[in-house]
């Protein structure tokens, strides 16, 4: 997502940030307000020149490079008015504001300014060069070094001609910090080799292949409007540090702990069990996008009342949302190039690296462009001096507003991704299985109804569980112990309970799965009736008059619960019907997807009622274990039963011994698997176990070991 570490137009490196977040763009930007400040005493004059040079080069990037001709058309219109605007502002700081208001030393800044960008983008030649021609590393880095010393050298005769000696020396050390800051960026750099030619790339960007994958056309438009608004946003952290800090050495501390250390510590947040592998890149994208929203709101409500401690606690917060959806962009970066190689049938690495390369730049030189004309406004209105009574009226509206703006823009895009961790690993499998010359035509099916076309994450169900965990919290035991098979589904059993098991499990099973409902549930045309015979009506807390409004309302809570959690109907008293179950339930499972069965039989003529029980195990149906029987017919692989036992008294949830559909038993299967499952949940909830069924094939013990 950057052009900051990386060569243009080449592959992204991990760890990097895009734009502005980066340690060789912070402190020259820094640098350049200082400078403004010990030279002109205007702090923001400084940053809109460093902003003019910096747009400048990203726009050369873009256009003496014919990156720029390979965009979209409607983005290089747009670029080209927004540069256009850009360059009206900045000949009007340059040309226009020195005269009108008599700062003949204005040059001098923008000479330094130019220079540090000049020493920048030097460094980075200097070493993809070196790189290119086969240079050894260190012998590279010496040459930067001594680049950098000739630039200090050129720094020094422009400081210690036109300033007095303590000022040119606080500048000239300044200078030198902002040359190592930009080395010691390097050392973590990578130069992919970007020689290859890339004959995909026309196809890619323009009417070809991803402009009917509706999963990158949202991908793309979340990192451009990321990209965007990280750049505002990081120019407003340093531009209020920079006029508020009192000295270099000060705001160079501030700077640290709100924009480095906040993201050291973000980084190492994100790497913890506990984000990294529960939480899929789509939601720390949002989850970074809310809380760089609201810290941006906590800062501009400090702002304005002049709390500097809170106000830089709240941008260390911002650097903090920024990182996490920075780092989230770069996860999907990765799952973005298995989804283009799924939908465009080969591997498109480097059209894509290309593409993402040059929508970066083109994202961060827009960015750029809106910060400049901020600064240019604001320079307008407070003549280029800013006080503490001030800043509540320049830099905050102007910088602050397209920021909140953008990264409003940027989190129902990011609502609209359809990729979540599951999808993911799906399209890794397929990818895997084709060039391992294998096909799955129900994996593809699926994967082409989720990235292809439109497809949206139901997030509200997932609000719907966290808000209804704590009135049904059970403990889980024994998840440890489900061991998923590669490529090979998962069947689980859970009792009923009445409502208490469907609840509980949906809620609190920490797999992945397809549920089967009943179609009087899953249907909505049969839900009302049943729900109101089989459930409301028993429940006597609830007035007579009151049922039917109930049962109305919550039929159609469950339509969309249904819809979000991807059920399976079961037509349980329609044998023809029920062979659709069947056939759904085993593409699913040949599309990788996990299975949860409520085998429980409510009409079993042994029950003095019939219905679900509330407590204890009733008979089990047995014809659900054929799901297994004809997935093995389809693939040859044996699919594993785990049983749960949810228990509404203990407030527990426990995973049983598992069984393995066995295809040589010569008795009858599927009662064996009933009985195995049914047996392991009376043990589970204390209960008397039957014998069960003889297994003729292999022992129990052998089909789980």
């Amino acid at each position: 997502m950057a052009q900051t570490a990386r060569a243009p137009g080449g592959a992204l490196n991990r760890g990097s940030l895009p734009g502005f977040a980066s340690l060789d763009h912070l402190f020259p930007y820094l640098y350049c307000m200082l400078a403004s400040t010990a030279i002109l005493s205007r702090p923001v004059l400084g940053g809109a020149l460093y902003m003019i040079g910096q747009v400048t080069v990203l726009f050369s990037r873009l256009a003496f490079r014919g990156e720029y001709q390979r965009l979209p058309p409607a983005l290089r219109r747009g670029g080209l008015v927004l540069g256009g605007l850009s360059a009206l502002f900045a000949l009007g700081i340059l040309l226009v504001y020195p005269l009108a208001v008599d700062l003949p030393l204005l040059w001098l800044v923008f000479a330094l300014s130019c220079l540090l960008l000049l020493m920048s983008e030097l460094a980075g030649r200097v070493d993809r060069a070196g790189h290119h021609s086969g240079l050894i590393r260190a012998r590279r880095l010496v040459r930067i070094a001594e680049m950098m010393l000739l630039t200090c050298g050129a720094a020094a005769l422009i400081l210690f001609f036109s300033q007095p000696k303590q000022t040119a020396w606080y500048l000239l050390g300044g200078y030198a910090l902002c040359c190592v800051f930009r080395f010691l960026s390097l050392l973590g750099e990578q130069n992919p080799d970007t020689d290859a030619e890339d004959s995909g790339w026309q196809r890619l960007m323009d009417g070809g292949g991803l402009a009917q994958v509706n999963a990158y056309r949202v991908f793309r438009a979340v990192m451009m409007i990321t990209v965007t608004a990280l750049q505002v946003t990081t120019i407003l952290i340093y531009t209020y540090i920079g006029t508020t800090a009192p000295g270099v050495f000060s705001s160079l501390l501030i700077a640290f702990v709100c924009a480095v250390l906040s993201r050291w510590l973000t980084d190492l947040l994100l790497t913890r069990p506990l984000f990294h592998q529960k939480l899929a890149p789509s939601s720390t994208l949002l989850t970074g996008l809310v809380l760089w929203l609201l810290s941006l709101a906590s800062f501009l409500l400090h702002a304005m009342n002049g709390n500097l401690a809170f106000s830089f606690a709240a941008l260390a917060l911002c650097t903090s949302g920024v990182t996490m959806a920075a780092r989230a962009l770069e996860s999907l970066e990765q799952d973005m190039r298995d989804v283009v190689h799924f939908a465009t049938g080969a591997p498109q690495g480097l059209a894509l690296a290309r593409a993402h390369g040059a929508l970066s730049d083109y994202a961060a030189m827009v960015g750029g462009m809106i910060a400049l004309l901020g600064l240019a406004l604001i320079t307008l209105i407070s003549g280029g001096r800013l006080t503490r009574d001030s800043l509540t009226l320049t830099p905050q509206p102007l910088l602050l507003l397209p920021a909140l703006a953008l990264v409003i823009a940027a989190i129902p895009a990011a609502f609209r991704l359809p990729l979540d961790r599951r999808v993911a690993e799906k399209t890794r499998t397929f990818l895997r299985l084709k060039e391992n010359g294998e096909t799955n035509l129900p994996l593809q099916k699926q994967l082409e109804d989720l990235v292809i076309k439109v497809h949206r994450r139901r997030y509200g169900i997932w609000l719907v569980i966290w808000v209804l965990r704590p009135f049904f919290y059970s403990k889980v035991i024994g998840a440890e112990t489900v061991r998923p098979e590669q490529d090979t589904s998962i069947i689980f059993t859970c009792n009923h309970g009445e409502l208490w098991g469907p609840v509980v499990s949906n809620l609190f099973i920490p797999f992945s799965f397809r549920p089967w409902v009943i179609d009087e549930i899953a249907v909505p045309d049969e839900s009302s009736t049943y729900l109101y015979n089989n459930t409301i009506k028993r429940q006597r807390w609830i007035p007579e008059k009151l049922k039917w409004p109930a049962t109305r309302l919550v039929t159609s809570f469950l339509k969309w619960v249904m819809r979000s959690i991807d059920s399976i109907p079961v037509y349980r008293d329609n044998p023809r019907a029920l062979v659709n179950t069947f056939r759904e339930t085993a593409s699913a499972m040949e599309a990788g997807d996990n299975i949860l069965i409520f085998p429980e039989n409510p009409n079993d003529p042994g029950q003095a009622q019939a219905g679900y029980l509330r407590e204890g195990i009733g008979e089990f149906f047995s014809g659900f274990a054929m799901a297994a029987q004809i997935y093995h017919q389809r693939t040859g692989k044996c699919a594993q039963f785990y049983p749960i036992y949810a228990d509404k008294k203990q407030h527990t949830l426990t995973f049983g011994q598992m069984t393995r559909y066995n295809p040589n038993n010569k008795g009858d299967e599927k009662q064996r698997i009933a009985d195995h499952l049914r047996g392991e949940m009376l043990r589970m909830a204390g209960l008397p176990v039957g014998e069960p069924a003889a297994d003729e094939g292999q022992s129990e013990r052998g089909e789980t070991a």
